[in-house]
């Protein structure tokens, strides 16, 4: 997997969107982790990718705006994304799209690169 692992804070994923306040709040860490100016990782983990999706419009169904806050984590620290297999797959297949630029990898691809992080965070 490319990328500097060493010293970089590792996130790992695993709320859909709109499941309580569970991906906000994975959200809002994100931001703080990338506020260290640390180099983040970020795992998402089964369908935690649909956060990702840029193009959703909630308000007809009365839940808060998308979480298009994870565009502006580039713009914050150096970061690497990755998503299981499948679920990017189905993201291209489906021309669905991502708000960040994502690697594929397996769930063992991925458990082998967080353990090479500094900390990491489950959420």
């Amino acid at each position: 997997m490319a990328g500097e692992v060493s010293g970089a804070i590792g996130l790992v994923l695993r709320s859909g969107p709109y499941q309580q306040r569970a991906a906000r709040s994975q959200l809002d860490v994100a931001l703080v982790a990338a506020a260290l100016d640390q180099p983040l990782r970020l795992y998402f983990l089964g369908y935690s990718v649909l956060q990702l999706i840029g193009a959703r419009e909630p308000g007809a169904a009365g839940l808060p705006p998308g979480y298009r806050g994870w565009a502006s984590l580039p713009g914050l620290t150096r970061i690497t994304a990755f998503a299981d297999t499948g679920w990017f797959d189905w993201l291209l297949e489906s021309g669905t799209g991502s708000v960040l630029a994502l690697e594929p990898a397996t769930r063992q691809q991925m458990q082998a690169d967080w353990r090479a992080c500094h900390r990491v965070l489950v959420l």
